[in-house]
């Protein structure tokens, strides 16, 4: 065996043993590890939330928000992606939380066409794409690239699924021909993005950017937009809540009047309802969502 089939090996094995430990030591290790991140992260990741939290607080004064701490943030994320990494392993003590609201929208949705199916970096988020393997055979995923070939090989693994199929941002050519082709789904997140321009909006008064170019795209080309999320309700061992929002029929923006809202606003307004309603399970400025 070479030397990357070894490392291969390595990270699919660790992440496999780490699925498997007790709750409390993961418990225990973020008690230990956060105080000493917050220390190093001041002037950067951990300061940064800080700062956008207050803002948020400021803009929409909410019983929920002011009861947000950065520490609940970060624990919130933490959380979430053991809860991801675990339900891509199709562990039963997560697959068995996860409940479905509003599937209809979607059903219908797909009755008229191809859609884009779009949502943030909220809540245990990596389960999302596969949820939509419920409604379609044909799930197309844009996803960043990991530097490190050998673990994104292994995490491309945890992902996969006989529906879905994975593109890289520089293939959205593909993705869009093969979308259309397969009166399928695309999935993305759009709440944050690298080397690509995005779109300009305001979250809670602060300047932010959405990657909406792509769905925007593919409605003016014929499909239909869905928005949903996921959040887990109930504390952190609660239900995980796949919720499907909202839909955008094919052309939106050409439908509208010039005076209604078009689609990246009304996104816009929808994302900042969801950060509201659950601030501790979105990760704020933690990949630099907001301008610092």
């Amino acid at each position: 065996m070479n030397k990357s089939g070894m490392k291969y090996v390595f990270y699919k094995a660790l992440l496999h043993a780490l699925f498997y430990l007790p709750d409390r030591i993961y418990e225990d290790l973020f008690n230990k590890a956060y105080p000493v991140y917050k220390a190093l992260h001041k002037d950067r990741a951990h300061g940064r939330v800080v700062q956008h939290l207050k803002n948020a607080v400021a803009a929409n004064p909410s019983s929920v928000l002011k009861k947000t701490t950065p520490r609940s943030v970060f624990r919130g994320i933490y959380w979430n992606a053991i809860d991801s990494y675990r339900g891509l392993a199709r562990m039963p003590e997560v697959t068995d939380r996860v409940v479905f609201e509003n599937p209809e929208i979607i059903r219908e949705a797909l009755r008229h066409g191809p859609i884009a199916a779009i949502s943030i970096h909220q809540g245990s988020f990596e389960l999302l794409h596969r949820s939509l393997c419920h409604f379609s055979n044909n799930v197309h995923l844009v996803t960043d690239t990991l530097r490190n070939g050998e673990l994104r090989k292994v995490i491309q693994e945890l992902r996969s699924d006989p529906c879905l199929t994975e593109y890289s941002p520089d293939h959205s050519r593909e993705l869009i021909r093969n979308l259309f082709k397969s009166d399928g789904i695309l999935a993305m997140v759009f709440d944050q993005g690298k080397n690509t321009k995005g779109n300009k909006v305001q979250l809670f008064g602060q300047d932010s950017t959405l990657f909406l170019r792509l769905p925007q795209l593919v409605n003016q080309m014929g499909a239909g937009i869905v928005t949903f999320r996921t959040f887990t309700k109930g504390g952190l061992r609660g239900k995980i809540v796949i919720r499907f929002e909202t839909y955008y029929p094919p052309r939106y923006d050409s439908m509208k009047k010039a005076s209604d809202t078009p689609l990246v606003e009304s996104i816009a307004k929808e994302v900042e309802t969801w950060i509201a309603e659950h601030p501790s399970q979105w990760s704020w400025n933690y990949h630099g969502n907001f301008k610092a």
